[in-house]
C-alpha cells in the first residue's frame, strides 16, 4: 500500500481558525498550530433536540441541522453556517497581526472571502445560551427574551408628545371656527370626545398620531374595539379633564377636579418611565402605541 503523503490535504477539512487545508489524520494545524477536531460523516446531538437554529430561531430539522466545528454551536441553519471556512455567525472575532495574514495569503487550498462578520450576541437570562440580538425566544430554552426589538417597536414619550400637540392644535382650530358661528359652553370637549373616539376606533390613530406613523393596538396588535377605546379615551382621559375643567369653576368639584388633574398628568408621565412606553390610561384600556409598518 502507498504511504500517504505527509503534505496532502483532505480538500475536504479546514482549519476553523485560519482557513488552510487540514492534513488528514492530522491534530493540529500545519499553518497556525490550533488544535483540528476530528471529522465525523454526521454530528451526535446528545439529549433532547433542540429544533431551532441558535442563531436566528427559525425551524431546523434534524436530518438538516449543521454543526459548527469551530465553537461548537448546534443545531444551525444554512443560513448561518459557513462551510467555506467552517464557522457560524456566532463564532468570535478571528484575531490577528498583519504579517500572519500576508504570510497565509499564497498558501494553496484556502477559502477565499468574504469571511463571515461574528453577530452580536446576547446570553439568555433563563439558561445562558449565547443569542444573536434581534431573536424574540432563546432557541435552546424557548424562554422569551425581555426587550428584544421593542426598541424599534414603542415610539418613545417626544413622538406621542408630539402627536398630542398636533392633535389638540386640530381641535383649537376647529373649535375656533364653531365657537364663532354657535357659542356653546365646553365646546372643545364636546369636540375632543368624538374626535379621539371616532378617529382611534375607526383607523387607529388621530391625524397627529398618523403623521408622525404611530398606532393605537390592543394586545393581539389589531386595532382596539369600542369598549377599549372609550375605557381609553373617555373613562381615562375625557372625565378627569371634566373634572379638571369643573373644579376651576366650582369649589365642590375643586378637590376632585385636581386630584383628577394629578391623576391625568401622572398617567401621561408614566410613558417615560414605562418598558413599553404606556400610559396609565394604557394600561387602563389593555392599549398600546406602537409605530405603524410602513408598506
Amino acid at each position: 500500500m502507498a504511504e500517504r503523503d505527509p503534505g496532502e490535504s483532505s480538500g475536504t477539512q479546514f482549519c476553523g481558525n485560519c482557513g488552510v487545508a487540514v492534513v488528514p489524520g492530522g491534530t493540529a494545524c500545519v499553518q497556525c498550530g490550533a488544535s483540528i477536531q476530528p471529522e465525523h460523516d454526521s454530528y451526535e446531538l446528545g439529549g433532547d433536540y433542540i429544533p431551532y437554529c441558535r442563531s436566528c430561531g427559525v425551524p431546523v430539522a434534524r436530518e438538516e441541522a449543521l454543526h459548527c466545528t469551530k465553537c461548537g454551536v448546534t443545531p444551525l441553519c444554512r443560513e448561518h453556517y459557513y462551510p467555506s471556512t467552517r464557522s457560524c455567525a456566532l463564532c468570535p472575532a478571528i484575531e490577528s497581526d498583519g504579517q500572519g495574514e500576508q504570510d497565509s495569503v499564497s498558501l494553496p487550498g484556502r477559502p477565499t472571502g468574504p469571511w463571515p462578520k461574528p453577530a452580536a450576541t446576547l446570553p439568555c437570562p433563563q439558561c445562558g445560551a449565547r443569542i444573536r440580538q434581534g431573536v424574540e425566544f432563546c432557541p435552546n430554552c424557548g424562554a422569551d427574551q425581555e426587550g428584544v426589538g421593542e426598541a424599534s417597536r414603542y415610539p418613545g414619550f417626544l413622538p406621542r408628545f408630539f402627536a398630542f400637540i398636533i392633535d389638540n392644535l386640530i381641535i383649537l382650530a376647529g373649535g375656533t371656527v364653531l365657537f364663532a358661528i354657535v357659542e356653546i359652553p365646553a365646546l372643545g370637549l364636546l369636540i375632543t370626545i368624538p374626535y379621539y373616539v371616532g378617529f382611534t376606533y375607526k383607523l387607529g390613530q388621530t391625524p397627529g398620531k398618523r403623521l408622525l406613523g404611530l398606532l393605537v393596538v390592543d394586545d393581539n396588535g389589531t386595532i382596539p374595539g369600542l369598549r377599549r377605546v372609550i375605557l381609553r379615551e373617555v373613562v381615562a382621559k375625557s372625565v378627569p379633564s371634566m373634572l379638571l375643567l369643573a373644579g376651576t369653576f366650582s369649589l365642590i368639584f375643586s378637590v376632585a377636579g385636581y386630584a383628577s388633574g394629578t391623576v391625568l398628568l401622572l398617567g401621561y408621565l408614566w410613558i417615560v418611565r414605562d418598558p413599553k412606553d404606556r400610559g396609565l390610561h394604557d394600561h387602563f384600556a389593555g392599549t398600546y402605541v406602537v409605530k405603524k409598518k410602513r408598506n
